[in-house]
């Protein structure tokens, strides 16, 4: 008879303390609590510049007393969400499925003061303290209890109400206040305002974002910028504009996001998606990535979004570079520069790439419980990631290489036209007169040499060159090769072998320093 497989509960204390792998990320998921409650607003503050205390506030539809000590007392890993519950009462997608996100704070801080008024029923503030050294206590079996059914449970911390709590007086919502705060976390947002140039970002997200594109990297900026950064682009907010990608790839995102009416602020700064293509000179490919559904054993795979690409200029920062996968208007882990293990070598062009995919439907079962990344070997995500490098291959790229010939025609028509101004500056400062630059229909060839020949007046001088064509040197060699064979022909006017060597010389010498 096959025997069941268990796992230990000690598995739940473990994450409980080392689930997420930044701030923002464990902040993240009291934003999506916000965004599930329904809140029109989350306020996270860091007490910058102190960063002595943390608090995340909303004015959510709350929950009650009797839902926290159920949450508390056996429901961390069980959703409080209903089965099913697809959307909220507003709307919104709704993001939450384990009812752990309210210890992400843990990596923060060793307790917090938690305070909720609920719509309906009686609210409540609680002290939660959450032990030290945990891993320990559990690799030890202190705090693992067995209650009268033989049901293993872990305690890894203790809660207790305020009894002098008005929460009638109270607004509705929820407040989450981490004042005993980890002294590293303390110490490394501290030092990051040291860098002086960046200490105090602007309160305009978009004049910072500014600030961020000059950088290689969000690591010259600071952790403070980083989770600003971090918190602005995993969370279910609008972009700047409609315009913030090129050729309205998220317009009609950005209708939908603003519709939730979800407002997130830090600090005071109100953040936005931090992607803002605009002014590069060289232009934009950019493709959108219309709705689509598979069938991935049995279950639904809907997604759509965009791949954009920046032609000839590096993305900056370094974190907007790859794809980024979205579950319900939240992202999962950072951008991926890697582009979903994209095996073919595009070499730099694969940092002018950045791109969003919006999952309606699937790929959570793909998820590991970091919220963070993926199993990459679940069938979901490879078909996805199959639908991805096939773009990638049979579209995108063929189109940057396109756009690279364009670019590099345009330029070699530019270059050439700056090389004919610089030789009739030249020969016209040394004649004294107007030159005119003309190329002949033929080859203009004489015994296997291409000639240039001049024709001059009182008036002017026009010079008559070789097609480019007749010129054996390098493409990139060829105006270069014609100028010479212009200032040669000009020196040979003088009567002297001396006097014109002395003016070839010349003439090449201030070709030379123009060119």
């Amino acid at each position: 008879m096959p025997r069941k497989i268990k796992v230990h509960e000690k598995v739940l204390g473990h994450l409980s303390r080392g689930l997420y792998r930044s701030p923002a990320s464990a902040l993240r998921e009291l934003v999506s609590n916000a965004w599930d409650a329904d809140a029109s607003y989350v306020r996270i503050s860091t007490n910058f510049p102190t960063f002595f205390q943390v608090s995340v506030e909303d004015d959510g539809i709350g929950f009650t007393k009797d839902e926290f000590v159920t949450l508390m007392e056996g429901g961390i890993g069980n959703s409080l969400k209903r089965p099913g519950e697809e959307f909220t009462p507003r709307g919104r997608p709704v993001i939450g499925r384990l009812g752990i996100g309210l210890l992400g704070i843990a990596q923060i801080c060793g307790s917090f003061t938690i305070a909720s008024n609920p719509i309906k029923g009686a609210g409540f503030k609680a002290r939660v303290r959450l032990y030290d050294l945990l891993k320990k206590r559990l690799d030890s079996d202190e705090g693992v209890v067995k209650d009268t059914d033989s049901v293993t449970e872990v305690d890894i911390g203790e809660y207790e109400f305020e009894t002098d709590y008005e929460h009638k007086r109270r607004p509705t919502g929820t407040v989450v206040i981490a004042d005993a705060v980890h002294p590293t976390f303390t110490r490394v947002f501290q030092e990051s305002l040291k860098f002086e140039k960046y200490k105090d970002p602007s309160r305009d997200w978009k004049k910072a974002l500014s600030t961020v594109s000059k950088v290689h990297s969000l690591q010259e900026l600071g952790d403070y910028w980083r989770l600003l950064w971090e918190l602005a682009a995993c969370c279910p907010i609008p972009y700047i504009s409609k315009d913030a990608l090129p050729d309205g790839l998220v317009r009609d995102e950005q209708k939908t996001l603003t519709t939730y009416g979800f407002v997130h602020l830090v600090d005071g700064i109100q953040l936005f998606k931090p992607v803002y293509l605009s002014g590069n000179p060289d232009g934009y490919t950019a493709v959108k990535i219309l709705p689509q559904k598979q069938s991935v054993y049995g279950n639904e795979l809907s997604f759509r979004g965009y791949i954009a690409v920046q032609e000839g200029l590096q993305l900056r920062p370094d974190e907007l570079r790859g794809i980024l996968i979205r579950i319900k208007n939240v992202a999962i882990g950072n951008y991926d520069p890697s582009m979903l293990d994209y095996r073919f070598n595009e070499g730099p062009r694969s940092r002018w790439v950045t791109g969003e995919i919006f999952v309606d439907r699937g790929l959570e079962d793909a998820l590991n419980i970091d919220r963070d990344s993926f199993n990459r070997f679940h069938p979901e995500y490879r078909a996805l990631q199959k639908y991805i490098h096939v773009l990638l291959r049979k579209e995108v790229f063929p189109k940057v290489y396109q756009q690279i010939d364009v670019r590099s025609e345009k330029k070699a028509k530019e270059k050439a036209k700056e090389h004919e101004r610089t030789l009739k500056t030249v020969l016209s400062e040394a004649t004294g007169n107007p030159v005119n630059l003309r190329y002949a229909e033929d080859e203009h060839i004489k015994d296997g040499i291409p000639l240039a020949t001049i024709e001059e007046d009182k008036d002017r001088i026009e010079i008559l060159l070789p097609s480019p064509e007749a010129l054996k040197a390098k493409k990139k060699h060829r105006d270069l090769a014609s100028a010479i064979l212009s200032i040669f022909e000009l020196a040979l006017r003088e009567k002297t072998h001396h006097k014109q060597r002395e003016t070839f010389t010349e003439l090449l010498q201030k070709l030379l320093s123009k060119w």
